[in-house]
């Protein structure tokens, strides 16, 4: 290893560990969400990964600043903090930006459903009106998991 190398080796480990929280949230949810449901919402043991490689990585940059003469990975150290700082803004951006659907308004609980018709297997052309006192189930599906 480099000079330069062992002394990035804290903005290095930063960036790492900033990976490690970003990569081990979707490994997580997607291995496991099925199981443990809870899990995608949570993502706390990967903020402290996160937030710890944040630390090494400003304690990276602030060794670059301390001993400026004889340090010469500055800009190495300041591109590996910069990025880890991108990568948790992108991290938050996706778990808490993304999904954010607006509010829809909807009828009211208990309230009829409005009329429609729709075709049914056969293509003939069926409303709901026509079964007005008739037991009806309706499932609606939301278009997307």
């Amino acid at each position: 290893m480099t000079n330069r190398g062992r002394r990035n080796w804290a903005a290095l480990a930063g960036l790492g560990l900033g990976c490690l929280g970003l990569i081990g949230y979707f490994v997580v949810v997607f291995f496991f969400a099925a199981r443990l449901p809870e899990v995608r919402n949570t993502a706390a043991p990967n903020w402290v990964l996160i937030g710890v490689g944040l630390a090494l990585s400003a304690v990276g940059v602030a060794r670059t600043v301390a001993r400026p003469m004889e340090y010469t990975g500055r800009r190495a150290a300041l591109a590996l903090a910069v990025s880890n700082v991108v990568l948790a803004g992108a991290f938050g951006w996706v778990l808490y930006g993304v999904p954010v659907v607006p509010a829809a308004t909807g009828p009211n609980l208990g309230a009829p459903a409005p009329d429609f018709a729709l075709m049914d297997q056969n293509g003939r052309s069926v409303r709901l009106a026509d079964f007005r006192g008739a037991p009806l189930l309706l499932v609606f599906y939301r278009g997307h998991w």
